[in-house]
């Protein structure tokens, strides 16, 4: 029988399977982003505490099974790990679904993703102690595209790496979606590409809260809506689908870009 194996765990996602069973993936800080199933978990008080819902934190116990995908999860216990309570805040639920689902769209099973589990539950910890705004979801956009390999550009320019601002706060730059970054106005007409009009300042907010801490970011200035059309666009360039927790979250928190 395999070793059992245990790791915090953030669950991403959750259904019901057969009468008693369910199906969880959930985002590890050891192992990647694991899927299994958790048998009687409808039933079993002692084994799961009730902790396979989205946005439960916990100590996952598990063992992998030798010609299957879904690992065996034999038990989730909450422990001393710091729980993403929610409540019945609507903006809080809006961003939170959002936050697991891009995250779960950017990573693939097993592979590791260590830091990625870091951004999430450092977002989450901000919005289940703090709130939900613009400020916190630019800011875990940035920093989960940050991870998954693409590292935006908005402080100097792609083509000539001018600083931005260099020419005065009020110009105003371009965030090429093909190019991650932005390109000042003096290269602009030199690309070919569609490109999204920004002003200096919201490139300059997006650039501090790609590197400020989590907890740090809600309250904070966010880049306004052709900032939030920037990420948006970037976002639905590199994921084959609309996440489905994107259209309420932007019904919800007002300056949101739509791609």
């Amino acid at each position: 029988m395999p070793l059992e194996e245990t790791t915090p765990a953030i669950v991403l996602r959750a259904r019901d399977y057969a009468e008693s069973d369910r199906i969880v993936t959930l985002l590890t800080l050891h192992a990647g982003k694991l899927s299994g199933i958790a048998k009687g978990a409808k039933a079993s008080r002692h084994r799961f505490e009730r902790k396979l819902e989205p946005f439960s934190h916990v100590v996952l116990h598990f063992r992998r099974r030798p010609h299957g995908q879904l690992v065996f999860i034999t038990r989730a216990e909450a422990a001393d790990l710091t729980q993403h309570v929610l409540d019945d805040d609507l903006a809080k639920i809006a961003l939170g679904s959002y936050m697991l689902e891009l995250t779960d769209a950017l990573t693939t099973e097993e592979s590791e993703a260590a830091e990625a589990y870091r951004v999430l539950s450092d977002g989450l910890g901000a919005l289940s102690t703090r709130f939900a705004d613009a400020a916190l979801r630019q800011a875990f956009e940035m920093r989960l595209l940050g991870w998954a390999g693409f590292g935006l550009e908005f402080t100097r320019c792609r083509i000539c790496a001018t600083l931005n601002g260099n020419n005065g706060a009020a110009t105003a730059v371009y965030f090429v979606v093909s190019r991650g970054g932005i390109v000042c106005a003096k290269c602009r007409p030199s690309l070919p590409e569609a490109a999204i009009k920004m002003t200096s300042r919201a490139a300059t907010i997006l650039a501090r809260l790609g590197v400020l801490p989590m907890s740090d970011s809600p309250g904070s200035e966010a880049a306004g809506p052709d900032g939030a059309l920037a990420l948006a666009r970037f976002i639905g360039s590199i994921i084959d689908r609309r996440l489905r927790s994107q259209e309420f979250l932007d019904s919800i928190l007002p300056g949101a870009g739509k791609a």
